[in-house]
């Protein structure tokens, strides 16, 4: 993999970074391991560079409790909508993701900022900023923050937890990672030495399961259903009925944890069904859909960014169906996206 001059792209981000007084970071909806990691390591990164500067890390969203076991979590406001905490704002930093409308329900509003950077390894044609890195193809947001700022040296025992966090996220525990990322392996054996702690230890402290959601992956289990498309690689697919979140007061977390967990465990591993997606319901009226598929199967991205819901990685993606003049059934969502794919032809994978 090609690699950029990230002695140069350091020296500018912190010259900009010196000019402005009001910084704000954000990463998009619905963090997983790799943003939260991300988030985190750069205000600690600039806290530690400009103690003085007023840094606020905001997300648009509901807060993710389970992240709340590392250091500095209490820094992160969770808000309706970013744009709304901008009016004072000299820099915008956005993680992992490089287009305004992951971040916000009114990108408008985020590409008027006066400075704005973006670092993100997602694939796609990324937006205007002032400053942006973005590496397709690098394992994680948190590598490329690793390798942009020096991480071999002044490395700390919380940078080095917000960094593994978001390359054990990414890389699936390193069953991800393909030939071209292998280098990754090499970070990470700093990352664990810093830390001082087995991987599965790490894990253990923000990746257990809550008794709660046991139900909910019951739920999924038993509405796993296959299907077979023509001109399309078999698929497995399953959801979550809106009732059930109401009827067992749910929160969105639960359902994001639910997902996750059994995406990690049946989806793509059924013999026989080398990609598939989960639907789940939302507290907002929104449904949520993710997908996930081996390295030669289909690119999911391509499927949420062609049906305008999400973006993602080529072998994971995620986006929403948004409430409409009612909530959105999963159900409903199933039928629309099968249909979709009876009228149009997937990109697979190399």
């Amino acid at each position: 993999m090609e690699h950029p001059d990230y002695a140069k792209f350091s020296e500018t981000f912190f010259a900009l970074v010196e000019q402005v007084e009001h910084v704000v970071i954000t990463s998009h909806y619905s963090p997983d391991d790799d943003s939260i990691g991300s988030v985190l390591a750069m205000y600690t990164i600039l806290h530690a560079a400009f103690p003085t500067k007023d840094i606020r890390i905001v997300y648009t969203g509901n807060p993710v409790e389970r992240y709340s076991v590392f250091p500095r979590f209490e820094k992160i406001q969770f808000v309706p909508d970013v744009a709304n905490e901008l009016s004072n704002t000299d820099l915008l930093i956005v993680l992992d993701g490089s287009q305004y409308h992951r971040f916000s329900k009114m990108p408008d509003v985020l590409a008027k900022v006066p400075q704005t950077v973006a670092i993100d390894h997602h694939a796609g044609v990324p937006d205007q900023f002032t400053l942006s890195l973005v590496i397709p193809g690098m394992s994680s947001n948190c590598e490329i923050l690793y390798r942009a700022f020096d991480m071999d040296h002044g490395l700390t025992p919380d940078l080095a937890q917000y960094l593994l966090l978001g390359i054990l996220g990414d890389t699936g525990n390193f069953s991800h990672i393909s030939p071209e990322q292998a280098d990754v392996l090499v970070v990470a054996k700093k990352l664990l030495t810093t830390v001082g702690m087995t991987i599965d230890s790490f894990r253990a402290r923000y990746g257990g399961i809550p008794k709660r959601i046991i139900p909910l992956l019951q739920e999924l289990v038993k509405n796993t259903a296959y299907k077979e498309i023509n001109g399309w690689p078999d698929l497995q697919y399953s959801y979550i009925d809106r009732s059930l979140l109401v009827k067992g007061n749910y929160t969105d977390e639960d359902m994001s944890a639910a997902s996750h967990i059994y995406m990690g465990q049946y989806l793509p591993r059924v013999i026989g069904y080398a990609w598939g997606f989960v639907i789940t319901p939302r507290v907002d009226g929104s449904a949520r859909m993710s997908s996930r598929s081996l390295g030669t199967s289909v690119n999911v991205r391509d499927i949420h960014e062609r049906l305008g819901i999400g973006s993602g990685h080529d072998r994971a993606a995620g986006g929403s169906f948004e409430k409409e003049t009612v909530d959105r059934e999963p159900k409903q969502c199933i039928v629309e996206v099968l249909a979709w794919m009876e009228h149009n032809t997937p990109t697979i994978g190399k």
